[in-house]
């Protein structure tokens, strides 16, 4: 019998494209010969595959209690027809057919079985171990006592240590307390403190009353802002992490999460909005009102902390985050609706300049919800400072709830604010995620309300056109 294969295609090659993922996030196609099965079984809606010799390591050297998972793929079928998909994959590898490759294809809609349902990129979810795991609970291994101890921050476990962390342990504890300074728990060391800019930055804590909050959090935004002591500047590849809760006034017209960070200068800026249709801050407050909004936009030099004059000053690059396109999950922020029964107003996200100079967010799920391709001068040398959608340019950091010292966000509770010094991956930035969001996450619990549905939009801004207000 000729030999067969299984095929799998969750999204469109990218340059997030990549051979490991624990949760699925980076993968985009993966084939594997049939006779790697081991087993299928199924839960309500899905059947997951578990193959044999596919974690692309001929040897692994393990520590005591530690385990490296077998690749698994899992995918969306019809509820009530699981058992129907795995008997008609069973029959298939069993007999001489015509066609010897099982297809199950987002990226066509198509599927060699009637049974599977590949309409959206997490419709298939390929966990291809990059790292062991504790053989008792399945849980990531950090690789000893030691190696957790040294490399864990107010309670997240880091693979690379932060050069920037403003975390919860380091606020004042005590509710509606002004925090003045917030110290770096980062490899950065505490020249890079922040101290209160304007606003009380006040402890918020959910003996106050607010029942979304799970961490000491600081009110940041509506004129709550923090400068850094010294301003923080990476030229190439990062990553940010940021936990918040945007619960606030989340029910307002006009709210957005705005430009959580920027420079000084008032060019730089990131991540949850855009400025009026010329690319610079109003006083209309059009920044935070930008709803699914994933927009950066980088400073030129060292000196862009300082100088308005020789910062970039062209539109920033931005993407919608409520559609599917180019294999992104849609995603919706801030909620539109707090009185629904399954409401979560905790949020972790991730932003990542790859060394190409292409950008990605992620969501709290670790789902890349958002795109800007590369638009940089090594690409293009005719680029000049007023060129619109670059993603080149320096990150500097110089406040938060403030850029070019203008309110940029309205009032917003911040958890946790980072920076990595490269490109983590997106196979770890959806880990970070996941461990971020246990430490931050979770419903509210008191709520019993129902959810009013609305339908998403599939239409993505284009990076090519202006928002206008």
């Amino acid at each position: 019998m000729d030999r067969k294969f299984f095929f799998f295609r969750r999204e469109i090659e990218s340059p997030t494209s990549a051979s490991f993922s624990d949760t699925g996030v980076g993968v985009s196609t993966i084939a594997i010969p049939s006779e790697n099965l081991t087993f299928i079984t199924s839960e309500l809606g899905k059947v997951r595959f578990t193959f044999k010799d596919c974690n692309g390591f001929d040897e692994a050297a393990l520590e005591e209690g530690e385990s490296l998972l077998k690749t698994t793929i899992t995918v969306s079928c019809r509820q009530g027809e699981e058992a129907s998909l795995i008997e008609e994959i069973v029959n298939f590898m069993s007999r001489k057919t015509p066609k010897n490759i099982m297809k199950f294809d987002v990226v066509s809609s198509e599927s060699t079985f009637r049974e599977v349902i590949v309409e959206d990129v997490n419709d298939i979810l390929p966990a291809i171990s990059s790292a062991p795991v504790k053989t008792t609970n399945k849980q990531p291994s950090v690789g000893g006592q030691e190696r957790e101890f040294q490399n864990t921050i107010a309670e997240i476990f880091f693979n690379e240590l932060p050069v920037i962390d403003y975390n919860h342990e380091n606020l004042v504890q005590t509710h509606n307390t002004p925090n003045t300074s917030w110290k770096n728990s980062g490899t950065a060391g505490l020249d890079h403190n922040l101290s209160q800019q304007s606003g009380a930055t006040r402890t918020q804590l959910a003996s106050g009353g607010d029942d979304t909050l799970t961490k000491p959090s600081v009110s940041i935004g509506s004129t709550n802002a923090f400068n850094l002591d010294n301003v923080f500047e990476i030229k190439q590849d990062y990553t940010i992490y940021v936990a918040v809760n945007l619960n606030g006034q989340v029910g307002s017209a006009d709210y957005g999460i705005g430009a959580l960070y920027g420079d000084l200068g008032g060019g730089g800026f990131g991540f949850g909005a855009v400025p009026s249709d010329n690319g610079k801050f109003d006083a209309g407050n059009t920044m935070r009102q930008s709803r699914n909004i994933f927009a950066v936009r980088h400073s030129k030099t060292d000196s862009a902390a300082l100088a308005s004059s020789t910062i970039l000053t062209g539109y920033p690059a931005f993407v919608d985050t409520t559609s599917t396109e180019d294999g992104t999950k849609s995603f919706a922020f801030p909620d539109v609706d707090p009185d629904a029964k399954g409401y979560d107003a905790n949020h972790v996200f991730i932003i990542r300049r790859d060394i190409l100079g292409n950008m990605f967010l992620h969501n709290r799920n670790g789902d890349i919800i958002g795109k800007l391709p590369a638009k940089t001068l090594e690409i293009d040398p005719d680029l000049t400072n007023s060129s619109d959608f670059r993603t080149d340019g320096d990150l500097v950091l110089g406040s938060i709830g403030e850029v070019g010292g203008a309110e940029s966000t309205k009032r917003v509770q911040l958890y946790r604010f980072g920076v990595i010094n490269s490109d983590i991956g997106a196979s770890e930035a959806a880990n970070l995620a996941a461990r971020l969001y246990s430490v931050y996450g979770g419903k509210r619990s008191k709520l019993t309300g129902t959810s009013t549905k609305s339908t998403k939009s599939t239409s993505r801004v284009a990076t090519s056109t202006r928002i206008s207000y």
